[in-house]
């Protein structure tokens, strides 16, 4: 994994077919998955750890780059919401019902009689009209559920790996994939390195 690989600057592809940082993070997610699920199935847990290490930073790699974004789905779907509702919130403040009382009363009178529904269905249709706002907030929240999932992973392979290290007296390779623990998902250059030395201490024979 090199720095310019997980770089979230460069989220937005400017060249056709050209992927985003995005996708490349997902793409090294998938194949650290695989390599996880082999590691597995070979009771190389120690290795396995390493492996859902770099799931989790992939896909909280990709939370970052995407989180103004998510943010501003966020905003939007709130507004169109409150747009529809018919009983404003007791917090509203004065200038926004001053500015958007007009627009609020005709919008939301129009779209209950076209469609003859509810205030609450009315408020469905509304955030319909928003489809890709919501889209990207779901793809948002399955990529923080899985960088979280594969948190989970990483701390219940570590805890397995460290009782096996500890049995044949690798206390370097302890101490080494410990590191790579701690470790948060900003330095990927760093957890790059402690990686590799990871790597190097558990081939190592006590």
């Amino acid at each position: 994994m090199g720095h310019p690989f997980f770089n979230p600057h460069n989220n937005n592809s400017t060249n056709s077919g050209e992927m985003t940082s995005a996708e490349m993070y997902v793409r090294a997610a998938k194949l650290c998955e695989y390599c996880a699920s082999e590691f597995e199935r070979f009771n190389a847990l120690a290795y396995a750890f390493l492996a859902y290490k770099c799931i989790e930073v992939a896909y909280m790699r990709v939370v970052h780059s995407n989180d103004l974004t998510a943010s501003r789905d966020l905003n939007e779907l709130r507004t169109a919401l409150k747009r529809v509702s018919p009983v404003e919130s007791p917090s509203s403040s004065d200038s926004y019902v001053e500015n958007l009382n007009s627009e609020v009363k005709v919008e939301n009178r129009n779209i209950t009689k076209d469609v003859g529904c509810s205030p609450a269905a009315t408020a469905c249709i509304i955030a319909a009209r928003n489809h890709p706002s919501f889209v990207r907030l779901l793809n948002f929240a399955e990529d923080v559920n899985l960088a979280m999932e594969a948190s989970r992973k990483s701390q219940a392979a570590f805890a397995a790996a460290e009782i096996i290290l500890a049995e044949t007296g690798n206390t370097e390779g302890i101490s080494s994939i410990k590191k790579v623990l701690d470790i948060g998902f900003h330095d990927v250059e760093g957890l790059s390195r402690l990686i590799r030395l990871a790597i190097e201490s558990l081939h190592k024979t006590p």
